[in-house]
């Protein structure tokens, strides 16, 4: 059985055992180590835990460079971010995902699963650094502020011809039902004689 530390939204930690590592169940079931010895096993609600972490994970096979690997940057809803190189795609299941990661910066292999009640998102990143375009070395700030503006604008122009169009419908469908003989825009006029 795998030893985990489980931690819950609340900041309480919890050490055990769970028979299988995964979040398909809205409960885990954990044998406790306790040092009071009274209690011994408890059923937990996923949406009361933050992470789950297990203590006994594999070695990274020789000839695996961290560096080639993808890097995740996983945002929780209390504000943390933890940064992180994918081993393994994520194992998305019904209650949470289990990720097979290598923590950035300290090099530690870690199996976590994290309940979707407790993740804000999980962003894939280039790189870890967070500064501004201009003050990164080797990166064009102009290219990247024109890239972005390119995109800004052709969502702007996208948007505005779908509320034109919606708008544009809308007022020929209200002119004709109220009856005004004054077609709305976009409504076609037809002489009677």
């Amino acid at each position: 059985m795998p030893e985990v530390i489980i931690s819950f939204l609340d900041g309480e930690t919890l050490y055990g055992e769970v028979p299988v590592l995964h979040m398909d169940d809205p409960f885990l079931e954990v044998e406790l180590h306790t040092l009071d010895g009274n209690t011994r096993q408890a059923l937990v609600p996923v949406s009361a835990v933050r992470q789950i972490d297990a203590n006994s994970v594999p070695l990274l096979e020789e000839g695996q460079d961290i560096k080639e690997m993808p890097r995740v940057a996983l945002h929780f809803l209390d504000g943390q971010v933890f940064r992180a190189h994918v081993v393994a795609p994520a194992a998305l299941q019904r209650f949470g995902a289990v990720w097979d990661v290598v923590e950035a910066g300290r090099e530690d292999h870690r199996i976590l699963a994290i309940p979707y009640t407790s993740l804000k998102a999980a962003f894939y990143v280039r790189h870890w650094d967070t500064r501004r375009p201009e003050d990164r070395q080797g990166v064009s700030a102009d290219r990247e502020r024109r890239k972005l503006a390119e995109i800004q604008a052709r969502r702007s122009r996208a948007a505005l011809q779908g509320k034109a169009t919606r708008t544009a419908g809308l007022m020929g469908r209200v002119a004709s039902a109220r009856g005004t003989g004054e077609p709305g825009p976009g409504t076609e006029t037809t002489d009677p004689s």
